[in-house]
């Protein structure tokens, strides 16, 4: 019988492996894989659509759903294309972005799309008693979709065109397929990452799977809808995803998990509805239509990954003085001018930029030995969270971690409180006590984020204090 604890150690195992496969990851039993125990599929004609509905009160911490994917790719699948390639499809996008009629994909949809398509093959009924009934079903107003990568897009129209060949799809079918699959694909996909929490900062190639990080279709967790505060959460284990309750819901309410990052949620609806780019607007807002007249459509976080690992190359000292001053601008937010190989470039500040300004800043003050100053900080990215993300968000749980292994050496006492409210949060989304808290988090722990000191000469031994097993 496999359990969580199982899984998390296949994760860890596959993890390992440059280009893992993930086609041996069981659903652990018990688990519910069609979300009828708790939950009911309704149509919504003001969404032009359907949707999960509690068929009862649903209690904080609940696993709704459990599901593997009808297709996946995995990041490490995908080839990346030279820099002339990039410009030419780059700019073969923006001329099909005028034509209304046309919709150019990426690469990785293309195969996703393929994979549906050849899975189809061997099993019709994957189309017909699950991947037909998925949005969007009325596609006669909708736009032909290509993909952006020739070679992806021969292979999609062979293997489609190869349908027809086969028992189970009439020429009817087939030419269905050729429109809607493709859109399918777009409309319902959801990024697959193990452990994604663990990224709160850069320079950690320990803390979590990157090489299990990849992108696939589900068919029942397709009924979740979007909302810009999700009462359900979702995690993957390899390529098992699991969607467990943040908050306590009631019988009749719409259960929705959010399509774009946690901290992308508290910008404006209009920002909101640009990043997740599924052709629809959450709400309108004076905020939103303000920001979309300066320019933040066109725009995304100014600290992303990239600006994170660079400004950690710089020397501490100096750093601490970049980041103070990247914060200035930040914190005003809106638009500010700077100043790239001679050029001046304006710059759309997002609120999580501010947000991420202060984990590197926290992790520097750390690595100093700057303790005060670093919880100091940690606390505000807690706050921050807490004020932002949807209820027992996984990324609070990694910062408290992390505040509560800097309070150890000030006030124990504190330490001790937020090490037991980041376990708390991780038991109701992730279950598994603390014994999967130690597993997922045992990369992390080792870490060397902080100096040794005459308090501490031995890390493991806060955790041990922190985290206790027995």
């Amino acid at each position: 019988m496999t359990n969580l604890i199982d899984l998390q150690s296949l994760a860890d195992d596959a993890a390992e492996s440059d280009q893992p496969e993930l086609n041996d990851f069981p659903v652990p039993q018990g688990c519910d894989c069609d979300g009828s125990k708790t939950m009911e599929i309704i149509d919504f004609p003001e969404k032009n659509g359907k949707g999960f509905v509690a068929k009862q009160d649903i209690a904080a911490g609940t696993l709704v759903l459990a599901a593997k994917p009808v297709s996946l790719v995995m990041d490490w699948e995908e080839d990346v294309e030279d820099d002339e390639d990039e410009m030419y499809i780059q700019e073969e996008e923006e001329k099909e972005e005028e034509d209304n009629d046309v919709m150019k994909g990426s690469r990785r949809n293309g195969m996703i799309v393929l994979k549906a398509a050849n899975k189809m093959k061997d099993d019709p009924s994957l189309w017909h008693d699950q991947i037909t009934n998925l949005f969007p079903r009325d596609y006669s107003n909708m736009p032909i979709w290509i993909c952006d990568d020739v070679d992806t897009g021969m292979l999609i129209e062979e293997a489609i065109n190869d349908l027809g060949n086969t028992d189970g799809f009439s020429e009817e079918d087939v030419e269905e397929i050729k429109q809607r699959l493709p859109l399918i694909i777009r409309y319902n996909v959801l990024s697959v990452e193990t452990a994604p929490e663990l990224f709160v900062h850069p320079n950690q190639s320990g803390g979590g799977h990157l090489t299990l990080s990849g992108t696939a279709l589900y068919y029942y967790p397709s009924y979740l809808n979007h909302a810009c505060r999700p009462n359900v959460a979702r995690y993957s284990i390899g390529d098992v995803m699991f969607f467990v309750t943040n908050q306590n819901i009631l019988k009749g309410e719409e259960l929705c998990i959010s399509y774009i990052e946690a901290e992308i949620l508290c910008e404006s609806s209009q920002v909101r509805s640009k990043l997740i780019d599924m052709d629809f607007q959450e709400d309108s807002d004076d905020e939103g239509k303000k920001i979309k007249s300066e320019g933040y459509e066109d725009s995304a976080p100014m600290i992303d990954i990239e600006m994170q690992e660079e400004l950690m190359s710089i020397h501490p000292l100096q750093r601490i003085d970049e980041i103070q001053g990247l914060l200035k601008d930040a914190v005003k937010g809106g638009k500010s001018i700077s100043v790239e190989m001679g050029e001046e470039i304006e710059v759309f500040w997002f609120r999580c930029d501010e947000h991420q300004l202060r984990i590197l800043l926290a992790l520097t003050y750390d690595s100093l030995g700057q303790t005060s100053k670093a919880l100091d900080e940690w606390k505000k990215c807690v706050a921050f969270v807490d004020e932002n993300f949807p209820p027992v968000d996984e990324n609070g749980t990694a910062l408290r971690v992390q505040a509560a292994l800097s309070a150890y050496t000030l006030d124990v006492s504190e330490a001790k409180l937020l090490a037991e409210k980041a376990l708390m949060n991780h038991n109701i989304l992730f279950g598994g006590g603390i014994q999967l808290f130690r597993k997922r988090y045992a990369n992390e722990f080792k870490l060397k984020l902080r100096p040794e000191s005459k308090k501490v000469k031995d890390w493991s031994v806060v955790v041990d204090a922190l985290w206790p097993t027995v």
